[in-house]
């Protein structure tokens, strides 16, 4: 699955080069586990709605909602009842 070459040989191209492909190899296993756990396997359905933001400076610049106040209207439903 890696295009790097195996333990024990030596990377000889430019580290910077390194550096972007293990960021965004991160940044995709990261994506894989969290769409994962949201039981969305494919790309296509997975959506906005399926994730927060975890500072409010986030949700203000991104538009996604906070963290606290993704499920509030149903919280005070319960608390409610």
């Amino acid at each position: 699955m890696s295009a790097l070459p195996l333990v024990g040989t030596s990377y000889t191209g430019p580290t910077g080069a390194m550096g972007v492909y293990t960021y965004f190899e991160r940044l995709a296993q990261g994506l894989r586990q969290m769409m994962a756990g949201s039981r969305k396997f494919n790309l296509g359905v997975f959506s906005r709605d399926d994730i927060a933001s975890l500072t409010p400076e986030c949700a203000a610049i991104s538009g996604i909602p906070h963290v606290m106040d993704v499920d509030k209207a149903e919280v005070e439903k319960i608390l409610k009842s």
